[in-house]
């Protein structure tokens, strides 16, 4: 069985600003942040985080390139609501990018805290009619007009996702990657590989990864995520 995980790509280069952010929108809700280190550190050093359950974690990436930072939660449940209010409270393109098996893979597109595009490589397999699947065709040239691409090198490489399907998804997504400029080290991974992977890979592999911080957030009463 292949990977399963999903992250936030927000279009800026303001790391603050989208920490700032997160903050806002868990502490909206009730949840109180009690620690706020580097990722580095805690990926080296599991004594840094609780003991107990009752914590919510968020990694924050850095942005040495500038152009995205990815926000990667502890709960996918909360992905689609975090990445509508992060588009909307930032005013800033905001990409969710799923990967399920580590064969399939698709993206929910928002701005000002709306979806306005969705995508997945094989639309029957998250769609439960032939009429919701059309929702997940990826529309290049709503998409590429906003991230500074052409329709055609993107709807190129939503092309190549179908044609792939089924197959290693990491190519597929390497060719979004490069149409739109998304760092790819930064999204073929999840929020629980960077606690129990190797440290030293992604000492070597991001560029931009002492600057990742990773955020601790205590549960209110009676709640554990954002979107109940």
């Amino acid at each position: 069985m292949g990977g399963y995980y999903i992250n936030i790509n927000i279009r800026t280069d303001d790391t603050d600003a989208v920490r700032r952010e997160v903050i806002h929108a868990f502490a909206d809700e009730g949840f109180a942040l009690e620690r706020d280190d580097q990722a580095s550190q805690v990926a080296d050093h599991d004594d840094l985080l609780p003991d107990d359950d009752d914590w919510y974690g968020v990694i924050v990436s850095g942005a040495v390139e500038p152009g995205w930072v990815t926000v990667y939660v502890e709960d996918w449940a909360d992905s689609g609501l975090l990445t509508r209010l992060l588009s909307k409270a930032l005013d800033a393109p905001a990409l969710e990018l799923w990967v399920a098996d580590d064969i399939h893979w698709g993206y929910n597109y928002s701005e000002s805290g709306r979806i306005v595009d969705r995508f997945a490589d094989n639309p029957a397999s998250v769609a439960s009619s032939p009429e919701e699947a059309e929702l997940y065709h990826g529309d290049a040239a709503a998409l590429a007009t906003i991230l500074q691409t052409t329709p055609e090198a993107l709807q190129k490489a939503l092309a190549d996702a179908r044609a792939s399907a089924g197959k290693f998804a990491g190519s597929a997504i390497d060719g979004l990657c490069e149409a739109v400029g998304l760092p790819f080290d930064h999204v073929f991974t999840g929020y629980e590989y960077f606690l129990t992977d190797d440290p030293e890979d992604y000492a070597q592999d991001l560029e931009d990864w002492p600057q990742f911080r990773h955020l601790i957030f205590r549960h209110p009463e009676k709640r554990e995520r954002l979107e109940e």
